[in-house]
């Protein structure tokens, strides 16, 4: 009797605990910290790039194991004590209660992939409009406008090199803090995206007179930001980053918008599974009944 009246508490703590640990590494990779910015940087290390999904997925499984295998024993323990008819009724609501979840986070992964969109078409600088040229001694004096740029009269500094592997495709881009010459010791206002897809490329890049491209606000990704902290780098607050193009600005906005889809589109089958697994039970109990 004590078994039964705690199993609803265990399960709803195991549940608790799945959504906890699930929106808890969400928020690590969100923010590129903790063990998921711990595991990134082992990948980057090794391999020169990090898959973010992979990641994800990898700690998320691990935390979820416990309560996956109590939430296993308790099925089984009630399947044991409950009638044909009773157990088909309990997996007939069970079954439409997962249904209700994976219809819920595929219209919430659509709407993240709406904002993607939005925010690619219509919050990002386009390459139209006119060049504006900013002398790295300016930046932080004078206004700054996002939009077409020409940087003059900086220097480069402490260059960092990461990828993104996204399955669908991978962006792997390098970065340096662009500041006025003899001014290491400053907080980086700006950051220059060079022009690097591996390693081995960037012993050709050399200091230039100036850097053209599309200017950001922020514009950094995670990844990047906890690199150049790590090398101590300060970053400005705001701070600016300068794309050589609109590909390179966009892409790796496009890539999560594509996954998150894709995502999507898993959700929705088996949400539309779960569906026919319903109506076959509610045969099978109509049968057991008649």
């Amino acid at each position: 009797m004590k078994s039964s009246k705690r199993s609803p508490l265990l399960r709803l703590a195991a549940q608790a605990w799945l959504a906890i640990a699930g929106l808890y590494f969400l928020w690590e990779a969100m923010n590129y910290r903790g063990l998921f910015g711990r595991l990134a940087e082992l990948q980057i290390h090794y391999f020169g790039a990090y898959a973010p999904l992979l990641t994800f997925l990898f700690l998320f499984g691990l935390a979820a194991l416990p309560a996956w295998l109590l939430l296993r024993i308790l099925r089984r323990r009630e399947q044991q004590e409950q009638s044909p008819s009773e157990m088909l009724s309990l997996q007939i609501k069970r079954g439409k209660r997962l249904r209700t979840i994976l219809y819920s986070f595929a219209a919430a992964t659509t709407v993240v992939v709406a904002a993607f969109i939005v925010f690619v078409l219509f919050m990002l600088p386009s390459p139209q409009g006119n060049v504006q040229t900013i002398a790295a001694s300016d930046v932080g004096t004078i206004a700054v406008k996002e939009g077409p740029a020409r940087m003059v009269g900086g220097e480069i500094g402490t260059i960092v090199f990461f990828g993104q592997d996204w399955f669908i495709g991978d962006d792997r881009m390098a970065f340096a803090p662009y500041r006025a010459a003899g001014k290491d010791g400053r907080l980086a206002r700006v950051f220059v995206q060079l022009e690097a897809k591996s390693k081995t490329q960037l012993a050709s890049i050399t200091q230039r007179p100036s850097w053209s491209g599309i200017l950001v606000e922020g514009g950094l990704p995670g990844t990047a930001r906890v690199l150049f902290n790590s090398l101590g780098v300060g970053i400005s607050d705001p701070y600016y980053t300068l794309y050589r193009d609109e590909y390179s600005l966009k892409i790796r906005y496009w890539l999560q918008a594509i996954q998150w889809t894709i995502l999507a589109v898993f959700l929705l089958i088996f949400a539309r599974m779960q569906t026919r697994r319903v109506k076959k039970l509610e045969e099978e109990r109509g049968e057991l009944v008649a």
